[in-house]
């Protein structure tokens, strides 16, 4: 699939190889990002699951481990399944509430989307080297953040990962997960979130 983002070589430090502990960070971002897009047959598919079910053995978490494989085992249809989820979720749940996967709505008040946070996003990206590849989708959508933070792993860009993570991902993914774990109804999702969650701490 193409990028989210395209890297400016000219503020980017290509000359440095990543570690390995940030190269699989990187792939770990990538790896949620796809599972936050509308899903589509050429990202949603046996191998995104399986890397998801290895990543949930790895980390010793046999819950989300068991929920997931067994949708898996009893869906006729996964990629249907999910793109049902996905629009029930974040695009349109009437008679229920949405849960918009974008940081303005969080921030901005009143659920403004491409508010004063969007921008605010957009410029870090370009300061730090790091452009939208499209417009389709505003700067602060939640798979978008997520490619960033793997293209800032990925070039070993660190401290700009713990930043951004700090000042403008955290904010308002908190307020998010709380309001997407009071509505969500499907075990991929979940699990996604979860894991989202798990990787984005400070601590971590």
């Amino acid at each position: 699939p193409q990028r989210a983002m395209t890297a400016a070589p000219t503020t980017l430090d290509h000359g440095r190889a990543p570690a390995s502990e940030e190269a699989t960070l990187s792939a770990i971002y990538s790896l949620l990002a796809l599972t936050m897009r509308y899903p589509d047959s050429a990202c949603t598919n046996d191998q995104l699951f399986d890397t998801l079910e290895a990543l949930l053995t790895s980390l010793d978490r046999p819950a989300e481990l068991t929920a997931l494989s067994d949708w898996r085992r009893r869906s006729a249809d996964p990629l249907d399944d999910l793109r049902t989820a996905y629009t029930r979720l974040f695009i349109n749940a009437v008679p229920h509430v949405t849960v918009p996967p974008y940081a303005s709505v969080y921030l901005d008040g009143s659920g403004i989307l491409q508010g004063p946070t969007t921008e605010r996003t957009r410029d870090f990206y370009r300061e730090h080297g790091y452009d939208l590849a499209s417009e389709t989708e505003p700067a602060d959508h939640l798979a978008l953040e997520l490619d960033f933070l793997a293209a800032l792993t990925g070039e070993g860009q660190v401290e700009a990962e713990e930043v951004f993570l700090r000042t403008l991902f955290r904010p308002w993914f908190t307020r998010f997960k709380e309001r997407c774990m009071q509505e969500v109804r499907h075990p991929f999702y979940t699990v996604s979130i979860q894991l989202i969650d798990f990787f984005t701490k400070e601590e971590q």
